[in-house]
């Protein structure tokens, strides 16, 4: 068992966080887009793009990044490296972030289980991908030294 190459950690959730932002970017920004300017109006507001808001966006995609490609070196010891363990990573973070979140916002009336679920869905797509390829740039220290 090697021990935890932060480097390499950090250079997975860079990458992840970069598929994650620009998949976020699709979900948010395409995909659902009209559901989410029906939101807003909803609540007499319209939805805006300033770049503080991308900071913010960026931040938070890097964070979840940084979060499962850490469980997939935490778990790889148990699991063994490959794209299995890959997979239960980027579930077990698509988990801890988004239902659990939406969980606690559908019942605010904010938005629809509908909603919810497909937002919940296209998530779990970009967070499997995101983190499989942060997964796949991580190397333990010892193998490290060794390459």
């Amino acid at each position: 068992m090697g021990k935890v190459n932060w480097p390499r950690i950090i250079l997975g959730a860079v990458v992840a966080g970069i598929i994650c932002f620009v998949g976020d970017g699709v979900i948010h920004g395409v995909l659902l887009k009209d559901r989410w300017a029906a939101i807003m109006a909803g609540m007499g507001r319209k939805v805006t793009e300033e770049p503080s808001h991308m900071v913010y966006y960026a931040a938070y995609d890097f964070a979840k990044a940084l979060v499962g490609v850490w469980m997939y070196a935490a778990i790889r010891p148990r699991y063994g490296p490959g794209p299995r363990t890959g997979l239960i990573a980027a579930v077990a973070t698509w988990a801890l972030v988004i239902p659990i979140a939406l969980l606690g916002l559908i019942p605010s009336g904010f938005f629809g289980r509908r909603f919810a679920l497909l937002w919940s869905i296209d998530g779990l797509v970009v967070m499997v991908i995101a983190i499989s390829v942060g997964a796949w740039l991580y190397r333990e220290a010892d193998a490290a030294a060794k390459s």
